[in-house]
């Protein structure tokens, strides 16, 4: 399968069939899903089945699988997508699962993510996180985003929103 793009350690592929198990051991997980734009957590395997089918169909692109190019493991997932109802703003996301946080790995999807998005011509690219997601915050900084202020724009809920600009 070909990539969408890579990083050091990572690769970011399209939903695969494969990716259920290991998706759902993550978005089942209320502690997990609850800083997401769907809080939800899946309720079983096949709902999370279903969920990556939806997405292969449906043709959805900026919503990607994360794998480990060393165990070709899912460790989570990259976003790069207009925002809802963003009047044609970007947004940068990362999950990273449970089983494969605090290895830097989220820094590293949205450094790829965002360097993917320029790469394809994109201006600005935006981040919006919950002011409690404290870890998100922080990769939010470290990937070089600036802090605009806080919105109710997006999701349904009060948000903290970064920006990023080719060259800063």
């Amino acid at each position: 399968m070909t990539a969408v793009f890579e990083t050091e350690r990572l690769v970011v592929v399209p939903w695969r069939d494969d990716h259920g198990e290991a998706a759902h051991a993550a978005y089942s997980q209320p502690e997990f899903v609850r800083y997401l734009g769907n809080p939800t957590p899946h309720p079983d395997l096949e709902h999370t089945r279903a969920w990556i089918a939806r997405i292969r169909e449906s043709g959805r692109d900026g919503f990607w699988a994360v794998e480990s190019k060393a165990t070709h493991e899912l460790v989570g997932a990259a976003v790069l997508q207009p925002l809802p109802d963003g009047d044609g703003a970007w947004e940068v996301g990362w999950h990273v699962f449970p089983a494969h946080q605090r290895q830097g790995y989220a820094t590293e999807i949205g450094r790829g993510a965002i360097a993917h998005g320029f790469s394809n011509n994109l201006n600005e690219i935006y981040a919006v996180v919950r002011p409690e997601n404290a870890p998100s915050l922080a990769v939010a900084r470290s990937v070089g985003m600036q802090r605009v202020g806080r919105t109710d724009r997006y999701y349904g809920v009060t948000a903290e929103r970064f920006v990023i600009r080719p060259g800063g």
